[in-house]
């Protein structure tokens, strides 16, 4: 059944609608980053509307009348349609904007034989239609907590040693090993990162994942390759702020003095940091290195005048959730995330 407040919309392809049409959405997403994340998005926005120029990206805009009142893209590799956005502007979420934009791309990707998977993953605003549209088809869905600490208020987190070792985007529980063989605390160092520890990093976060939800719900985790790509992401692109090497650590151990754990850092506003990344080889778990980790960048942030630090966890994560929580972090934006499998 058709919603009354969807009968003045319609769809059209983002390809054939006009980007200068379009600035005024661009300009209030931008500014509900920064109002509810304090998250400086102009960089992500000016490279979106570039491809959207360029009619590079595969997309849908939501039309009031000769009005857009709302914008979705997404992209398809392989048998994979990864959602980039669905953005409907104010009153028009809960005039169906979001839900028709949704539904239109899953009955794309239905029409493909090929995809056999579909992700949506950003963060998001209101979308209760899109939100409606998922659950129906069936589409896996978690809640991904948006967290920040305030250092200026919070306490010196330099010699804060003990606690859980986990990450933003939950790594595997368990330890690896029978008792008595697994290293301890002492066996590892935390040091700054530097621009050789790509490679490592890459396979530290493929082997950190192992059967949880993030993995499932990010099916790059599953791959060596795909762990490169998303870390290429963080450290390569504005996508996720301007990576922070200075901010960023790396554990090693002491014994073979190869890389255990790391911690990529972004800044995304004027002021404000983003830890985008922790993964811990799982032999190395539980150790309260993730504790250290984390207070080593944020030391390393307060170093850079940075003094609000962000991070997002899935709720299901909850050891991580009360680690950051016991450091300071508390909860300030909560959004679902999904996947759905053919």
């Amino acid at each position: 059944m058709v919603a009354l407040a969807d009968i003045d919309l319609r769809l059209m392809p983002l390809s054939e609608a006009d980007p200068a049409e379009l600035e005024p959405l661009f300009d209030e997403q931008c500014k509900l980053w920064l109002e509810r994340l304090d998250w400086d998005y102009s960089g992500p926005s000016r490279m979106l509307r570039e491809v959207v120029r360029e009619r590079e990206v595969s997309g849908l805009v939501a039309m009031a009348g000769e009005h857009p009142v709302g914008f979705a893209f997404y992209v398809v590799e392989g048998g994979r349609c990864s959602i980039g956005d669905i953005y409907a502007s104010g009153s028009r979420q809960q005039a169906g904007a979001d839900r028709r934009m949704a539904a239109a791309i899953v009955q794309t990707a239905d029409r493909n034989p090929r995809l056999s998977r579909i992700e949506y993953q950003s963060v998001s605003f209101g979308n209760d239609g899109a939100d409606q549209v998922f659950r129906e088809r069936g589409f896996n869905r978690f809640e991904r907590h948006f967290m920040m600490i305030d250092l200026s208020k919070a306490g010196d987190h330099s010699n804060q040693r003990t606690g859980l070792a986990q990450s933003p985007e939950a790594v595997a529980s368990g330890g690896a090993g029978q008792p008595g063989t697994l290293p301890t605390e002492s066996d590892t160092r935390v040091r700054p990162w530097n621009e050789h520890d790509f490679a490592a990093a890459a396979r530290i976060i493929h082997r950190s994942y192992g059967d949880e939800h993030d993995s499932k719900i990010n099916s790059q985790y599953g791959t060596e390759q795909g762990c490169a790509e998303l870390l290429s992401v963080l450290t390569d692109s504005i996508w996720c702020g301007e990576f922070m090497p200075k901010a960023s650590r790396v554990a090693v151990s002491q014994k073979s003095g190869k890389q255990v754990g790391i911690l990529v850092s972004s800044r995304i506003a004027a002021g404000a940091g983003h830890i985008g990344q922790i993964s811990i080889l799982p032999a190395y778990q539980n150790l309260g290195l993730g504790r250290r980790l984390v207070n080593a960048a944020l030391s390393g942030f307060a170093d850079l005048r940075l003094s609000r630090v962000s991070l997002a966890v899935t709720s299901t994560n909850t050891r991580a959730l009360h680690l950051y929580e016991s450091l300071g972090f508390h909860v300030i934006h909560t959004f679902p995330v999904y996947y759905w499998e053919r």
